[in-house]
């Protein structure tokens, strides 16, 4: 998945209903049951449950998995890591089941060929001119839409440079999955799945009670196994769950996901420890990290960085630094890593 990531802002819009009268001189009737809708990223999305739906992004496609719609996904596009079991049970991209486009994005045509009635989306990418087309273009073709609030843009076709101040939380996470509940026509689904998230959550945050060391954490990759080094920054997941987990961001000058460093600045951070979080293919587990991982421990000029030093290099997934079901899981792993006393 592609770089970079609100209070909530979920509005019930009601559809007036017109009074009836009964009969001459009757009492008016009471308004029928109203049609409601949620607000996304400043989108009006109608309540109305999809049969074929479009996924995009890791994140997005686990969710609709997660949340028992699998068997309505008509098509998906890129994953980052090997899914989870909710997916790897129905997803049968060998058999074009659903129809998968796992590294170049589908143009809008193919998309809508599929006929969706609604398009998820876990990163802002797909609703670009350059993507699927706005989510009004596409609410003009009959197509409803969902975007991740972490990712937001600041206007609707607008880039992942154009982000507004969004909610990174873990209750933006929530907030979410409770919203794709309803969408899907799964909100008993949903609180059941968040309740799960918040208690493994919870516990992980009362193991870390009265910490007070708190180590330098850098999350870093290379994304395409070549070329420079990306660190995971403020204003995003990764953020989230290092501060959560007991650490501090070893990067806080740097906002978004995925921004270049150099070899000299991750010296100059000294970073306690340092995660990377291996990408991209639906074949990529953890040890996907590997190459980089071994790379870092090789090169002698990290050789005094304190996580190289003291063997705290560890790998991860993409996946668990997006905001999404993993997050209670690698949050929960990461505070073992940095603080392993407490477990």
């Amino acid at each position: 998945m592609p770089g970079p990531r609100r209070p909530v802002r979920v509005a019930a819009a009601l559809v007036a209903a017109t009074a009836l009268l009964a009969g001459c001189g009757g009492a008016a009737e009471a308004p029928a049951p109203a049609a409601a809708g949620l607000e996304n990223c400043g989108v009006d999305v109608p309540l109305r449950t999809p049969t074929k739906i479009f996924a995009a992004f890791q994140n997005g496609i686990e969710a609709v998995y997660a949340l028992g719609a699998g068997d309505r996904v008509v098509g998906a596009a890129y994953l980052d890591n090997v899914p989870i079991p909710e997916v790897t049970a129905q997803f049968r991209p060998e058999q074009q089941r659903p129809v998968y486009f796992p590294e170049e994005y589908p143009s809008r045509e193919e998309v809508l060929r599929l006929a969706p009635d609604l398009v998820v989306s876990g990163f802002t990418g797909a609703f670009t001119r350059e993507g699927l087309g706005t989510r009004a273009e596409l609410a003009r073709a009959g197509t409803g839409t969902y975007l991740f609030r972490q990712y937001c843009p600041s206007s609707d076709g607008a880039g992942q440079t154009s982000l507004a101040v969004n909610d990174v939380s873990f209750d933006g996470v929530y907030a979410d999955l409770t919203d794709l509940g309803r969408l899907l026509g799964a909100p008993d689904r949903a609180q059941a799945l968040v309740d799960r998230m918040r208690t493994s959550i919870d516990g992980t945050r009362a193991r870390l009670d009265g910490v007070t060391t708190r180590p330098r954490v850098a999350m870093i990759n290379r994304p395409g196994g070549a070329g420079e080094l990306r660190v995971f920054g403020t204003g995003d997941m990764a953020t989230t769950l290092i501060e959560a987990a007991g650490g501090v961001q070893a990067f806080p000058e740097l906002d978004g996901r995925q921004r270049r460093i150099s070899l000299e600045g991750l010296v100059t951070a000294r970073p306690d420890v340092i995660v990377v979080p291996a990408c991209c293919g639906a074949d990529i587990g953890p040890e996907g990290a590997r190459e980089l991982i071994d790379e870092l421990r090789a090169n002698p000029a990290l050789a005094q960085v304190p996580a190289v030093r003291d063997g705290r290099v560890y790998p991860s997934t993409f996946a668990e630094v997006t905001p999404g079901v993993r997050n209670a899981d690698a949050l929960e792993n990461l505070a073992r890593q940095l603080h392993p006393e407490r477990f």
